[in-house]
């Protein structure tokens, strides 16, 4: 919904981010993605819209207009983000390693 709202197409994101027309496919349609597709579409979105707005599993599509926000807070939202994803990546690192000494 956002894409289509700032005018681009699948294609069109997928070469500003440098992945695929599938990838961003897969990614719209809430299949399997790896982390880095997703970071790739973030910081793609990072300067246009609220990256909370973007997460968000229940955007009202009505509200198009609390999409935007400045770039402080998005900067600040995308650190937050950005911290949150690193200590989970950081907690399966921990609990891969875990595994392996079991085994």
């Amino acid at each position: 919904m956002i894409r289509k709202h700032l005018g681009i197409n699948q294609q069109e994101l997928a070469d500003a981010t440098n992945l695929t027309q599938p990838a961003i496919s897969r990614l719209e349609k809430g299949d399997e993605v790896y982390a880095s597709t997703l970071l790739a579409v973030l910081s793609f979105y990072q300067d246009k819209i609220c990256l909370d707005h973007l997460l968000a599993a229940d955007l009202d599509t009505d509200q198009t207009a609390q999409l935007y926000s400045s770039p402080l807070e998005i900067r600040q939202r995308l650190s937050q983000s950005l911290t949150e994803i690193t200590s989970m990546l950081d907690q399966t690192k921990e609990q891969v390693e875990a595994l392996k000494n079991d085994l």
